[in-house]
């Protein structure tokens, strides 16, 4: 029998057909083969060129960076050379020249050195000296300026100096300051400023710089808790006056306590100003019965500002005496002669002077002359009231300066002039700016009353911080030692 073909199959029953791979045309073999090479030599030109061009851009900076100039490699040599010195332990030198006018004179170079810690002040003196040495012969674009510091490890202690040369004492007299306790010494041509941990430690750095011979503007607590300060002509802070800072400023209701030592402008008389907690009594008895005064060798007047009221004095009763030693003898015999008339308001005119600042605190003395040929006594305070830019007069308390005392009578000459020093603490203006402009001035009682313009004052131009709620302590009349 013969095979039949079954539903349409060319092969035999049970033989399965397997497919044949497609074949892809030799064109289009060729066209792909030439696309993925020509892909990677775009790829490859790419990033070759991103390289060159990277290589070029490092050496056009390469050749813009500068050579480093003749005065750089200098200095690169000197530091290199200040910081072998022994007792150095890093020295850097910089130049700003910014800012410098064409034909200026090339800029002082800024010498740092950083001295190595715990050396005698002799030693330390030495080493300084002998960068000085090195210095002088650096071949440096002009005079340098060198600035010496320090920090002690593990106490914060720090020295900042700006000796004057080879051979200045700061340099021996900073260290000496830290080797007894000092947390911070600055000493430079504009200010010398010593601090210590609290009030006990003054006395000790006091003692330093009378034997040392060494002027400070400052000597301090840290946070200024207590405080000497001596802006005009500094010396050795007195012993005495360190002490009473100290035992003022450690007792227990104390929060701030300044002695200053008080512009020639003003008054002369130190002036110790205590801040307590509560009522001021207690520290002002206190002040009274101290011997400070009497070993210091003068007076020195003070005010305790309690938490509602304040009271002034002298320490150890020591009171003030004006002394006028051309007119000592004319004066006595006049007050000692009967029949000294009292000044009149036609007798005497009025002015404003000697604005000071210190410490928190603000001074201004109000005068009065004779205008007469012939002398008239004078007692008491002047009368005041004080004018703001607004035109408002502010609410003021004024206190005398030692109060419950009864004013000493004085005879003012013919031409002289009798003084009333007015002070009062620190206000602040960044709420209040309406400053005091005016002061007006009621020489003796019954006087016409004189408006006396603050802002014709040196250093009151813009007015006095005498604002709503001020405190001022109002002096006595004295006779002026001018």
């Amino acid at each position: 029998m013969g095979r039949r073909s079954v539903g349409g199959c060319r092969y035999p029953h049970g033989v399965t057909e397997t497919p044949q791979p497609t074949r892809l045309h030799p064109l289009y073999v060729a066209v792909t083969v030439l696309f993925v090479v020509l892909v990677a030599l775009a790829l490859w030109a790419t990033a070759r060129g991103d390289v060159r061009a990277g290589e070029q851009g490092d050496e056009r900076e390469a050749a813009a960076d500068p050579a480093p100039s003749e005065d750089a490699r200098i200095r690169a040599d000197v530091e290199r050379d200040l910081g072998t010195i022994e007792g150095v332990e890093s020295a850097t030198i910089q130049v700003f020249e910014e800012g410098m006018l064409e034909n200026a004179p090339p800029p002082s170079p800024a010498v740092t050195i950083d001295l190595e810690s715990f050396r005698t002040p002799e030693d330390t003196q030495a080493t300084v000296d002998a960068v000085y040495g090195i210095l002088a012969g650096s071949g440096l674009s002009g005079p340098p300026t060198v600035t010496v510091v320090d920090t002690l490890p593990g106490t914060k202690a720090t020295l900042t100096l700006e000796p004057a040369g080879p051979g200045d004492p700061a340099v021996h007299d900073a260290v000496a300051f830290l080797d007894a306790g000092a947390t911070s010494v600055h000493l430079t041509a504009d200010n010398a400023a010593v601090s210590g941990r609290d009030p006990a430690a003054l006395p000790g750095l006091a003692e330093v710089a009378g034997t040392l011979a060494r002027p400070l503007n400052s000597l301090s607590t840290d946070g200024y808790g207590a405080m000497y300060t001596s802006s005009v002509d500094p010396v050795p802070p007195p012993l005495p006056a360190v002490q009473l800072l100290a035992e003022a400023g450690s007792r227990d209701e104390t929060t701030q306590t300044v002695y200053e030592v008080r512009s020639p402008t003003g008054n002369p008389v130190p002036l110790l100003t205590v801040y307590v907690d509560g009522p001021p009594a207690p520290v002002a008895d206190w002040l009274r019965a101290s011997g400070q005064a009497d070993l210091l060798g003068s007076a020195i007047a003070f005010t305790v500002y309690g938490s509602q009221t304040s009271e002034s004095g002298f320490v150890s009763d020591r009171e003030l005496v004006s002394t006028d030693p051309a007119n000592d003898e004319a004066d006595a015999a006049a007050a000692a002669a009967d029949g000294v008339p009292p000044c009149t308001g036609q007798d005497l005119r009025a002015g404003v002077t000697g604005f000071d600042a210190a410490a928190g605190s603000r001074f201004l003395t109000v005068t009065a002359e004779n205008v007469t040929d012939a002398p008239c006594a004078l007692d008491g305070r002047p009368g005041l009231s004080f004018l703001r830019a607004s035109g408002t007069v502010p609410d003021v308390l004024s206190e005398p300066e030692i109060p419950g005392q009864s004013p000493v009578r004085i005879v003012v000459p013919p031409g002289g002039v009798a003084t009333s020093q007015l002070r009062w603490g620190a206000m602040s203006t960044a709420n209040d700016p309406d400053q005091t402009t005016s002061v007006l001035v009621t020489t003796v009682p019954g006087a016409d009353e004189a408006r006396l313009r603050v802002a014709d004052v040196p250093g009151a131009e813009s007015g006095v911080d005498i604002l709503e709620g001020a405190r001022i302590v109002v002096g006595d009349w004295v006779r002026s030692s001018s």
